[in-house]
């Protein structure tokens, strides 16, 4: 199988991917790269025991999403607990301490943390009553459960989520519990065990706080109608799509990766996930064509990344940011609509300027798919996708979108031979959509914790106001300030995580200079997700690099610099915020308009990295071009008016020089006859 891939030829791979062969050998190798980039896929080898437990558990898991979003869900604390119970437990049976440890069975530790964590969240579900009676009075029981459960979080998000992420919270618990040892404004209350259990395991706060309450209902909801969406087939019938849209233009194979990848984020909302899932199809058809390892790589890891930004999933942290700031999940979902569009319209741009500065051509059309095959064959999946989308935008509950989708999913599957679901199938995809669960909880509850330290502490308030003091007030230096935090702290971390830190600490800070709420939090939110590509910690560039066979620093770097544009969009709808479409502010004029000087801005970027316009660019109107593209994020109408004349400047004076030397040429020519 890998000697006749390797032996095959460029029109072979444009069409191989609907053979079956290539189909298992694209399953392996994802599966493969997954292990590698992402502790979420590096799974122990169970026995026939501990897999039946564990699939028990997933299976429960699935199970019980469904019963609570057609019957209403439990009380929090309830809801949550046995929620958390079920995650942990299958998290220390299959995910190992160290990427080295030996993967064929489980140590006997682990059976132990497993235990210790089902019966300390079983302790909560068990005691509710008595909780509640008590009113956030703990026990000397209370506090050893809190103790316990507290390392277990920390142990389960260090190997399975990210060990900044568990340092980060082990940091806010030390902090709280010797704040009044600290200097300064940062001395606060000692916490001490009694008082931190009071906050953090007692009430639906802290552990058991929003952020869990979101996973352990409507986000692992969605994560089951993606499963069964994928199920189907709906990843063959996005490929599908993209190649008969883009994969005839100049450089197809690139803007296939760029709207498939859009198109895979809908239902996806992991990075990693999106690269492997696109990637082992379209990063090779972009090295046959021409680019180089690391451009495909990188133009891969762009594209997957910012399927985040596109409804409805949102890398699931949008749906804790309507919980969290108390808007309508619609608002939401609206107010990405015009940032996802500038941040692929920023890749696909760079992308369209790469591929003519290397002059490489697209697919023939005769190798690609017909959208119209496409279409009769899956068409009838996006039945369930847009019904979510409508059910939403109606105001319908997430839990209520989630489960019409998934029940559409199953009435229209049997339609067509090729999306038709067997027993086993369905039955798998309620196993593997339990425990891709796993890592939303057990992230979600360590999350809770530095809330709860923010809440106890008043650390956030703390934090704000210092961010204030260094920029003096000043919007734009405060903008970039709460940018390199959220970068800084992107890395290698979950969206979800990285935006609900950053609710805490910065997102006040934007507001108290006067910023809209939603349009505070969908700054953080948005920096969290470029995070990802952001070097040295670039999960999704070394899953692509892995599949381009590159350096993944190289492809890292290419990655991050091809995002530079987008880096621009935050900017703009924090000075317009009428761009989030119910951010508030603005008229549909001022809307129209800024939407317009930002694409301006992103190309004038685009062309200012790589150098070219119609023709290489000498070094100084590389600078000109970028500067006219910072230009245009400016609220100022002079500013704008100036990156639009040094647009067209820089295409009338290289259409001019270009003639010139056409005309040039042929004197020359002429002479010489």
């Amino acid at each position: 199988m890998e000697e006749s891939k390797k032996n095959m030829s460029p029109e072979d791979m444009t069409t191989a991917s609907a053979a079956p062969l290539d189909a298992e050998f694209d399953a392996e190798k994802a599966e493969e790269i997954l292990r590698e980039v992402s502790a979420e896929d590096n799974e122990r080898q169970l026995n026939k025991v501990t897999a039946l437990i564990v699939n028990g558990f997933s299976l429960f898991i699935s199970l019980f999403l469904i019963y609570t979003a057609v019957f209403g869900a439990f009380d929090a604390l309830r809801q949550r607990s046995i929620y958390l119970l079920a995650a942990m437990t299958i998290l220390f049976l299959v995910y190992p301490a160290f990427t080295k440890t030996k993967k064929n069975k489980v140590p006997w530790y682990d059976y132990l943390f497993s235990l210790a964590s089902f019966i300390t969240c079983g302790y909560v579900f068990i005691n509710y009553v008595p909780i509640l009676a008590r009113m956030g009075i703990s026990n000397r029981t209370d506090q050893l459960v809190f103790v316990i459960l507290t390392v277990l979080i920390l142990e389960g998000t260090r190997r399975l989520v990210s060990g900044a992420l568990a340092l980060v919270a082990l940091v806010f618990l030390v902090y709280a519990y010797f704040g009044n040892y600290m200097p300064g404004m940062f001395r606060t209350r000692a916490g001490g065990i009694a008082r931190m259990t009071d906050y953090m395991l007692m009430i639906p706060e802290g552990i058991f706080g929003s952020p869990l309450g979101t996973a352990a209902t409507y986000v692992s909801l969605f994560v089951l109608f993606s499963q069964f969406l994928n199920e189907c087939g709906m990843g063959d019938f996005i490929r599908d799509v993209a190649l008969s849209l883009t994969g005839h233009k100049t450089g197809g194979p690139a803007k296939v990766a760029v709207v498939s990848s859009a198109a895979f984020g809908t239902i996806s909302g992991a990075a990693a996930a999106n690269v492997v899932g696109t990637g082992t199809f379209t990063i090779p058809l972009m090295k046959n064509v021409g680019y180089p390892p690391e451009f495909a790589g990188a133009v891969e890891a762009c594209a997957s990344t910012g399927g985040q930004l596109i409804p409805p999933v949102m890398g699931a942290a949008c749906f804790i940011m309507a919980e969290y700031i108390g808007v309508p999940y619609s608002n939401v979902m609206l107010a990405g609509l015009i940032p996802g569009f500038l941040y692929y319209l920023s890749v696909f741009l760079t992308v369209d300027v790469r591929s003519k500065k290397l002059g490489l051509t697209g697919i023939p059309k005769d190798q690609l798919p017909k959208l119209k095959d496409a279409m009769r064959e899956r068409g009838h999946l996006l039945i369930p996708f847009l019904a979510v989308v409508y059910m939403i935008i109606r105001q319908y509950t997430i839990s209520r979108a989630a489960l019409i989708g998934l029940i559409l999913t199953v009435l229209l599957a049997p339609i067509k031979k090729s999306t038709r679901m067997s027993f086993k199938q369905m039955f798998n995809a309620l196993v593997i959509s339990g425990r891709k669960t796993v890592s939303f909880g057990v992230s979600c509850a360590c999350v809770g914790l530095i809330i709860g330290v923010v809440t106890l502490t008043n650390v956030g308030t703390v934090l704000g106001n210092a961010v204030l003091q260094i920029s003096q007030g000043n919007l734009f230096i405060t903008l970039l300030l709460v940018m390199v935090m959220s970068i800084i702290m992107g890395m290698g971390m979950p969206t979800v995580a990285v935006y609900i830190v950053q609710a805490a600490v910065t997102a006040p800070v934007l507001m108290k200079l006067g910023i809209p709420m939603l349009t505070a939090h969908f700054f953080c939110f948005y920096f969290g997700i470029i995070a990802c590509i952001t070097p040295p910690v670039a999960v999704p560039s070394y899953a692509a690099a892995a599949i381009a066979g590159c350096n993944p620093g190289k492809c890292g770097w290419q990655a991050f610099k091809m995002a530079m544009p987008a880096f621009l969009v935050p900017f703009v709808f924090v000075y317009e915020p009428g761009m989030l479409l119910n951010g508030g502010g603005g008229t549909i004029l001022d809307v129209v308009l800024c939407i317009c000087t930002a694409i301006i801005g992103v190309y004038l970027v685009a062309i200012g990295m790589e150098g070219y316009l119609l023709r290489n660019l000498v070094k100084w109107k590389q600078i000109i071009a970028l500067v006219g593209g910072l230009l245009c994020i400016v609220p100022e109408h002079i500013t704008d008016l100036i990156g639009f004349i040094v647009l067209i400047y820089l295409y009338i004076s290289e259409k001019s020089a270009i003639k010139k030397a056409a005309a040039s040429a042929g004197g020359q020519g002429a002479s010489a006859e």
